[in-house]
């Protein structure tokens, strides 16, 4: 069977081949895979029709009907075929895993939307991958045939473009046909059918938002509805396809890195910057070189992020947009998270309105509050996540860090089951963020749910097969703890980019060696200790040290550095004045009076100026002070 075909574009011959065989007393199982209306119904219906043809019985089921009933003893061979797979329950997909490598002459025929479904329906797809076909969306050829076939005419180019933004799902294509016909906006004749009136009316955007959202979903709607009204131009616009050519290329660029075919969607990607780099500076598409700068960043190509976003930001500026000033933002501190410099992130997000902030620059703020040891605060910013409905996907990782650190890990297991519990939604946060692999496969191992662990590993293992750095990391690390594999984890520690991620799978190489190893054991500690400063995790560094003292080191060579780059120079006033009485030998009480506030808010000040200089105690300040104020000239002013 050939590994990708379109609903239109069937593998007959293959199809009849099984069927033959089958004929022999050899079975077979066919798997159909792809995105929602894709049309795996439908080929489901042509292969029973060719069966039938063929002189065999044919059974049709649903996922929520036992698979015993299609295994009923015919006179005849049998082909089952079985819709909606994903949905079904475990106990049915271990049921029919069984039944269909029984060896029997039945020829079973499944369809499955692709990355769906539990983690029992996901080992019995990978049992039959040798069968497995991926049904993908229609081409524009086909997407052209299509409307010659159902006008009986040829499409123009007007025509032709907006089909083409249904992005070859059938669904929407019938349904937007559909509506343009039934309000007259197409004209047929002499052979050809053409578009003749600009725009999509409301009438038209209601019949195809209702019908995608019965078929499609929710986001499918919103997403499809963007791009027909983007493609719908008013008489007189500019000509379609000349600045939508990069926004068609950098949607299909996201839709496969975000699926998982990660190296095709960063070939896109850099297709999409390479074709908007060829308008002119007023024509070209900000958002599409922001959003392959954000792909380019998960891929860590770092440098090539910072120059797209750094051609985007001159052009801004030449032009005089702003409204891509939101986005890049939230472009320029992801990238500047992914690679480990998460205050450096902050400071960008910190320099927006904050009741602007999107989910992701929400996610940045949430982390850094967590690695501080401010878990309120970080449980806020979570919370403002999920009340703008932003992608869960985008700030999944610090939503499953904040629940282990909250309630334990059973919680954190509990609460990903319920947030990402099928293969596509897992897979796409690990596109997001693949070093929360490691955490699950952490938490299900402290559950015993082997399965789980197994089903992560599986998954990430599948998006490091491109040999994405970050991917291959986290694999290694996903790997090294379900194996306790010291060895891999070794392994990811050299190819992780940032210093908090190095940190985490060496502590993780300290808590799987072997009881008697306690000087290897206090080694590795030491180490993460050290890079866990670098990272200026103060919550990570505390836990750590804490277990240092446990095991008897006391004398550890780390300290925490506070906040990289954070001098006396970048404390606010109020926090300088402080420092400045403490270096005086004033006592908390003394500060208060001095100042007008409350011992309670001078300790609280205190506090933040620890984490930020990174010390420890009242000496270390005002001796760390007093050097640095002797060494600098006076504030101006």
């Amino acid at each position: 069977m050939r590994e990708e075909q379109t609903s239109r574009n069937l593998d007959r011959a293959f199809v009849r081949s099984v069927l033959s065989a089958a004929k022999s007393g050899k079975g077979a199982v066919l798997l159909y895979e792809g995105a929602p209306q894709t049309g795996k119904t439908w080929v489901l219906g042509e292969v029973l029709g060719l069966a039938a043809d063929a002189g065999f019985a044919t059974i049709r089921l649903g996922a929520d009907e036992h698979p015993a009933v299609g295994a009923a003893t015919h006179a005849e061979p049998t082909v089952v075929a079985i819709d909606d797979v994903h949905r079904a329950s475990p106990g049915f997909a271990r049921e029919l895993l069984a039944m269909v490598t029984a060896g029997t002459r039945t020829v079973w025929v499944l369809a499955r939307e692709s990355g769906a479904g539990c983690p029992e329906v996901e080992r019995l797809c990978r049992v039959l991958g040798d069968t497995r076909a991926e049904l993908v969306p229609w081409t524009e050829d086909e997407t052209a045939c299509y409307l010659t076939d159902r006008l009986h005419a040829t499409p123009d180019l007007a025509l032709t473009r907006l089909a083409n933004t249904a992005g070859g799902n059938p669904a929407l294509l019938e349904a937007l046909v559909d509506g343009l016909s039934h309000e007259g906006f197409l004209e047929v004749g002499d052979g050809c059918a053409r578009l003749v009136k600009p725009g999509l009316p409301e009438g038209v955007l209601s019949a195809v938002r209702d019908r995608v959202l019965r078929l499609c979903g929710e986001q499918l709607a919103r997403d499809a509805l963007v791009e027909l009204t983007r493609s719908a131009l008013p008489a007189g616009g500019v000509p379609a396809g000349v600045v939508r050519e990069p926004r068609e290329t950098m949607a299909r660029a996201a839709k496969a890195w975000y699926s998982g075919d990660l190296s095709l969607g960063l070939r896109l990607a850099h297709q999409a910057i390479s074709e908007s780099g060829r308008l002119a500076a007023d024509e070209a598409p900000a958002e599409v070189e922001i959003a392959a700068a954000v792909v380019l960043a998960d891929a860590s190509r770092f440098e090539e992020c910072d120059a797209t976003l750094a051609a985007v930001r001159d052009r801004m500026r030449w032009t005089g947009q702003t409204r891509w000033e939101a986005p890049w933002s939230a472009a320029k501190a992801r990238r500047l998270a992914k690679a480990g410099r998460l205050s450096d992130a902050v400071a960008v997000v910190n320099s927006r309105d904050s009741a602007e902030l999107s989910s992701s620059e929400l996610a940045v703020l949430a982390l850094a509050a967590l690695r501080d040891g401010d878990i309120a605060k970080s449980a806020r910013y979570v919370r403002r996540c999920k009340l703008i409905e932003g992608d869960p996907a985008e700030y999944g990782s610090v939503v499953l860090q904040l629940a282990e650190a909250q309630y334990g890990p059973e919680h954190a297991l509990s609460l990903m089951k319920e947030m990402y519990g099928t293969g596509r939604r897992l897979r796409e946060l690990l596109v997001h963020e693949p070093s929360v692999a490691a955490l699950i496969v952490r938490v299900a191992r402290c559950g015993d749910d082997l399965p789980t662990a197994r089903w992560v590993c599986g998954l990430i293992g599948d998006l490091a097969e491109d040999d994405l750095p970050a991917f291959r990391a986290a694999d290694l690390h996903a790997h090294g703890l379900s194996r306790r594999d010291t060895g891999l984890l070794a392994q990811a520690r050299l190819l992780y980019a940032d210093s908090w991620s190095r940190a985490r799978v060496v502590e993780d190489i300290a808590d799987i060696a072997p009881a008697d190893a306690s000087p290897r054991t206090a080694n590795a500690l030491q180490e993460a200790l050290s890079l866990y400063s670098e990272a200026a995790a103060a919550r990570d560094f505390a836990r750590v040290r804490s277990r240092l003292r446990s095991v008897g080191v006391y004398d550890t060579y780390a300290r925490f550095s506070g906040i990289p780059g954070v001098t006396f120079r970048d404390l606010t006033d109020k926090q300088e004045s402080i420092v400045r009485l403490v270096a005086d030998g004033l006592t908390n009480h003394q500060i208060a009076n001095q100042v007008f506030v409350t011992t309670h808010t001078v300790n609280f000040h205190l506090r933040k100026i620890f984490r930020k200089i990174g010390v420890n105690s009242r000496v270390e300040l005002a001796a760390l002070y007093k050097s640095w104020a002797s060494s600098e000239l006076p504030r101006s002013g």
